[in-house]
């Protein structure tokens, strides 16, 4: 008798190649170190600040952060955090696992290079399916890329392969074209 016992394995992603390292051998090179969880990121104030208003901010504002050397970040993953700094410091980190966490952590430190690169990635390289780029555009302002998403739609089976089940978690202006769409398919 041969007996097969089978039992759910999740599948543990490969834990991805860091493209520069923002670790402790790179603390000659900065003037501060972010805290994102448990790990620290020795980076240049100047450089982010020249990439993001918040940066400014926290760097060279009024407050108190502006002279600690260590400051701690919060609500975001560390892992989101490195690529988007790669992202920033000129490497080609995007790809299709890590562009949501890049998009989610340059909305959040208001950095218009990154969001840049990432659109363009989704335009021009992302395999994902359209209703996921939709998603990504209407969430992150992305209008270039919701113009593209738009232009491949055409027919009504289309629209409905991108409208999700609750049209309520939809962006309105990406709702509303595609009722316009709909309107002119009858």
């Amino acid at each position: 008798m041969n007996t097969t016992v089978g039992f759910p394995i999740e599948k543990a992603a490969l834990p991805r190649r860091e493209l520069r390292s923002f670790g402790e051998e790179t603390k000659q090179f900065s003037d501060v170190v972010l805290k994102v969880d448990d790990r620290k990121f020795y980076v240049s104030k100047l450089y982010l600040s020249s990439q993001s208003p918040y940066f400014v901010t926290l760097f060279l504002g009024a407050f108190q952060e502006s002279g600690k050397s260590e400051i701690e970040l919060k609500d975001i993953d560390p892992q989101d955090f490195q690529c988007y700094l790669e992202v920033l410091y000129g490497e080609n980190g995007i790809d299709e696992d890590s562009v949501e966490g890049i998009l989610e952590v340059s909305d959040m430190y208001d950095t218009p290079l990154s969001v840049k690169k990432c659109e363009e990635f989704l335009i021009d390289q992302s395999k994902m399916k359209l209703k996921k780029k939709l998603e990504l555009a209407g969430k992150y302002r992305l209008e270039e890329l919701k113009k593209m998403c738009l232009n491949q739609i055409q027919t009504v089976a289309d629209i409905r392969a991108v409208i999700p089940l609750d049209s309520s978690e939809m962006d309105h202006g990406i709702l509303a074209k595609l009722f316009d769409k709909l309107l002119d398919f009858h």
